[in-house]
């Protein structure tokens, strides 16, 4: 675990209180639910919590990481040796007259679309299902059904590595296909801006017209995809928009759906998902997907870029 001197220890647990754990199992905050323990958990229930966690293990030099609902995710079972800051900010607000939403980064997508359709506002019901958190969602820039988080964005406040807190329109994302420039920043190792909170642009339709597609967004998922399993979502990205080259496709043509490794298995509904169908470890999980990549480049010639990421 973490060697920190005594007085960096005594001063975190002095600082974050209550809200601070320590050797809680990464497994229990992933939907995949693999991971070993992390040194320290550390509950960010408001803003100003997760700016506080991040500047101290900033200012500290302490590893950390903002951690959102888990989703897309494969913790390492050896654990982490930091801090995980859970970020549970939960602040909506609706301005009306300009059908706009404010949300802070740690609102769960699922209740924002929710209750953007109790207040009459739509726009979101093609990613109804998403799990995970509006802050997390932005990061990898999700979509369904041909629509993406960032289409909706009027601003985005973030927490830059020098402890200044700016708003940037959506150009300065960069999004593209499950990419933000956030994203592509850790990718390269580089110190990510932390998302505080998000504007979006919703539109005034009736609540019975929106509940209708939230309805049929979730028999659709339900029907096509692993939702009574664990798992992290979508293992790999789509090579393409053409059916024949959705990562879905291709990993079933090659038989991917026969592939298991220990108690990680390639679900039987979908085969870009990765199930644990009984107390997998993240070893198994890592191991199926290279299982699943390599094969797919053998026999179709592919090369898939994962969606997940391991920490």
């Amino acid at each position: 675990m973490l060697k920190m001197a005594q007085n960096i220890d005594q001063k975190i647990k002095k600082i974050f209180g209550n809200e601070l754990r320590e050797n809680v199992r990464i497994s229990d905050y992933t939907t995949m639910k693999v991971g070993g323990p992390a040194r320290f958990l550390y509950v960010a229930k408001k803003i100003e919590d997760l700016i506080k966690g991040v500047i101290f293990c900033q200012e500290e030099k302490i590893p950390y990481i903002v951690l959102g609902g888990g989703s897309n995710i494969i913790a390492d079972d050896k654990g982490y040796d930091g801090m995980i800051i859970l970020n549970r900010s939960g602040n909506i607000s609706f301005i009306s007259d300009k059908s706009q939403v404010i949300i802070d980064s740690g609102v769960s997508l699922m209740r924002l679309i929710v209750e953007a359709a109790n207040r009459d506002f739509g726009g979101l019901e093609n990613l109804y299902g998403i799990p995970g958190t509006v802050g997390g969602a932005l990061y990898g820039n999700a979509g369904s059904h041909g629509a993406e988080i960032t289409s909706f964005i009027k601003s985005v406040t973030l927490l830059l590595g020098n402890n200044k807190i700016i708003r940037v329109k959506p150009e300065w994302l960069e999004a593209g296909y499950r990419m933000t420039k956030l994203k592509k920043m850790k990718i390269s190792g580089k110190n990510t801006p932390i998302i505080l909170s998000v504007t979006l642009q919703l539109a005034r339709r009736k609540k019975e017209e929106i509940l209708r597609k939230l309805q049929y967004y979730k028999s659709l998922r339900e029907e096509k995809q692993p939702y009574n399993f664990a798992s992290a979502g979508s293992v790999f990205k789509n090579a393409g928009t053409e059916k024949e080259k959705t990562a879905g496709y291709i990993l079933e043509a090659v038989g991917a759906k026969k592939l298991k490794v220990g108690g990680a298995e390639v679900s039987r509904k979908h085969a870009n998902f990765v199930i644990n169908a009984k107390d997998a470890t993240s070893s198994d999980v890592k191991n199926l997907i290279s299982e699943m990549k390599n094969l797919a480049h053998d026999k179709y010639g592919v090369e898939l870029e994962k969606e997940v990421e391991y920490i």
